[in-house]
C-alpha cells in the first residue's frame, strides 16, 4: 500500500498521520462492531474496468467516480500468521476512510479561508483595486493595520491577469513569510507560482507569477534591467518605512513611468503613509484608502497580574511580521536606527524615539484577532511630543553608497535627482568626496572600474574596498575576518559565552 506512487509514502509524516488515525479507526470499529458492515460496503465499490473507479454509488464519497485503491488482494501478500485476506481488505478500508478524512479537512480549512477573505475589509475594495491598476501606472492604497492589503492585493491582481508580479518587502522575513502565506491561501503551497527571492536563497522559478523580495534585490535586478521588463506590476509594501532603497526606488520607478517608455504598474502600500507627499510626488495618482479590522485597543494604562506567554522582539514585528492571538503589546517608544558615526566614518545602530506613525503600529499588534491593550512605556505628553513619522533614512546616513550604486545604474547628475525627499546638500557633497577619496569616482565624478567593482559588493564602501585590495595582495583570510567584525554592531553573542566550540 506504502510504494513510492502512492499518495500515503513510508518514512512521511503523512505516513505518521496515518497509522495514528488507524489505530483510533480500529478502536472505533472495534467499539461499534462496525467492522464487518463497513468492508461490505467498501467492497461494493470495487473497481471497474482499466480506470479503478468504483463501480456503484459511495455513500461515503457521494459520488461513484472517485478514484480507489484497487480491491483485489495478491495471495503473494496474505503470510502466515493470521493475516487473511479479509484483514487485509479491512486495512484496504483503513486506507480509503483516511483519505477522505484528510479531503474532508483540507475542504474545511477551505471554506474557513474563504470566509475569511471574504471578511477582510480589503475585500470590499477588490474591484475599485483592480480598476485603478488597469487605469492608472501608479496607485496608492493606504490600508489600515489588519486590512489584509499584503496578502490579498497580490491575488487580487493576478486574478485580473497580470501575470507577473512582484511585491518587495523591507525585510527578508517578510519577504519568506508572506510568501508562504499567499501560496497557502492560492493552493499553490507545493508549487512555485507563489514565491520568494532574498539573498543567496529563494524559491522562483519559470512557473512562478507572485514574487516577494526585497528591497535590495529589485534595484539589483534593474541595474541589470532598467525597464524591469520581466514583470507588469510592482507593488512597493511598507512605503512608510523610506529605507535608502526604497526612497531610490521610487525615485527610478517614477522617472520610468515619466519617461513613457513602460506599460508598468507600480501600487504603493503602507498603513501609515503621507498621503499628501506621496499623491503629490506621483503627479496626484489615485488613493484608495481601506479601513482596518482592529477591535478596541486601550492605552496608558497599568499592566495586569498574571502568567502569559511573551514574545519579545525587535521593530520587525511593528509591520513585517503578523503574530496571531496577541493580545497585549508593551511598547518602549524606542527604537535603533542607522545613523552615521563621524569618528570612524561609518554607519552604525542608536537608539532613538519612534515616531507616532510607528507607534500606532505597534499598538495595531494587540487589536488583530480580539479587543486589545497597549501599554506604552511613556506619558501622554511624550508621545504628543513625537515626530510624526520617521526621518527618512536618506536625510541621517552618509550617501557614499547610495550614489555609487545610482551610477554604476547610468543615473545622470545624481545631484538633481528626484528623491520624494531630497537628502542635504551637504551631505551629497560629502558621499562625492568620499568617494573620490576611495577612488570609486574619478575627478569628473564619474564611476572608476574600481567603482564598478564596489557598487556590486553588498557592503559599506570602504569596507568593500579592504576586500578588493585584500584580494589583490592574497590576505583575503585576515582582511574577510576584519571586514566581518566591522559589518556588525558586534562580533559577540550570547551563546558563545555557553558554547565551548
Amino acid at each position: 500500500f506504502f510504494h513510492n506512487e502512492s499518495s500515503i509514502k513510508t518514512g512521511t509524516k503523512k505516513y505518521e498521520d496515518f497509522w495514528m488515525f488507524f489505530r483510533k479507526f480500529r478502536k472505533f470499529q472495534a467499539k461499534h462492531g462496525g467492522v464487518k458492515n463497513n468492508l461490505q460496503n467498501e467492497q461494493s465499490t470495487c473497481s471497474v474496468g482499466s480506470l479503478d473507479l468504483p463501480g456503484t454509488y459511495s455513500s461515503r464519497f457521494l459520488k461513484n467516480y472517485v478514484v480507489v485503491f484497487k480491491c483485489t488482494i495478491n495471495s503473494h501478500s496474505v503470510k502466515n500468521g493470521g493475516l487473511t485476506a479479509q484483514r487485509l481488505e479491512e486495512f484496504h478500508v483503513g486506507i480509503l476512510h483516511y483519505l477522505d478524512f484528510g479531503q474532508k479537512q483540507s475542504f474545511s480549512k477551505l471554506k474557513k479561508l474563504k470566509s475569511e477573505q471574504a471578511n477582510l475589509p480589503i475585500a470590499n475594495f477588490k474591484e475599485k483595486i483592480v480598476q485603478s491598476v488597469k487605469e492608472s501606472q501608479v496607485v496608492i492604497i493606504a490600508g489600515d493595520t489588519g486590512c489584509g492589503k499584503s496578502t490579498q492585493v497580490p491575488q487580487y491582481l493576478l486574478a485580473a491577469d497580470f501575470t507577473n508580479i512582484a511585491c518587495t518587502q523591507p525585510r527578508r522575513i517578510a519577504a519568506i513569510s508572506l510568501a508562504s502565506r499567499v501560496a497557502f491561501e492560492t493552493l499553490n503551497q507545493y508549487g512555485s507560482q507563489v514565491a520568494y527571492k532574498i539573498r543567496f536563497e529563494g524559491t522562483k522559478t519559470a512557473s512562478t507569477r507572485i514574487l516577494f523580495l526585497t528591497e535590495g534585490l529589485l534595484l539589483r535586478q534593474m541595474q541589470q534591467d532598467v525597464n524591469l521588463s520581466q514583470y507588469n506590476v510592482i507593488i512597493l509594501d511598507e512605503v512608510h518605512e523610506r529605507h535608502l532603497q526604497s526612497d531610490l526606488l521610487l525615485g527610478l520607478l517614477r522617472n520610468l513611468i515619466a519617461n513613457g517608455d513602460t506599460q508598468l504598474r507600480v501600487v504603493l502600500m503602507s498603513a501609515t503613509i503621507n498621503l499628501e507627499l506621496f499623491s503629490k510626488y506621483f503627479d496626484g495618482s489615485p488613493v484608495i484608502q481601506v479601513p482596518g479590522r482592529l477591535y478596541p485597543i486601550e492605552v496608558f494604562d497599568i499592566a495586569p497580574d498574571g502568567v502569559r506567554k511573551c514574545i519579545l522582539s525587535t521593530n520587525i514585528a511593528e509591520t513585517s511580521v503578523t503574530v496571531d492571538g496577541v493580545r497585549f503589546v508593551a511598547d518602549s517608544g524606542r527604537v535603533k536606527e542607522m545613523s552615521y558615526d563621524a569618528q570612524f566614518k561609518m554607519k552604525r545602530l542608536q537608539e532613538f524615539w519612534v515616531s507616532r506613525a510607528s507607534a500606532e503600529q505597534r499598538k495595531g499588534r494587540a487589536g488583530r484577532t480580539g479587543p486589545g491593550v497597549c501599554f506604552r512605556l511613556y506619558s501622554e505628553d511624550d508621545f504628543e511630543a513625537l515626530a510624526e513619522y520617521s526621518v527618512p533614512e536618506i536625510q541621517r546616513v552618509p550617501l557614499d553608497s547610495l550614489i555609487l550604486q545610482m551610477q554604476s545604474m547610468g543615473v545622470e547628475n545624481v545631484r538633481d535627482f528626484s528623491f520624494i525627499e531630497p537628502p542635504p546638500e551637504s551631505a551629497l557633497n560629502n558621499a562625492m568626496i568620499g568617494l573620490k577619496e576611495q577612488e570609486a569616482l574619478d575627478a569628473k565624478e564619474k564611476v572608476t572600474p574600481l567603482g564598478e567593482m564596489l557598487a556590486q559588493l553588498p557592503v559599506d564602501v570602504a569596507i568593500g574596498k579592504m576586500l578588493i585590495m585584500g584580494s589583490l595582495f592574497d590576505v583575503i583570510e585576515p582582511v574577510m575576518s576584519v571586514a566581518a567584525v566591522l559589518s556588525v554592531q558586534s562580533p559577540y553573542t550570547r551563546s558563545a559565552y555557553n558554547n565551548p566550540d
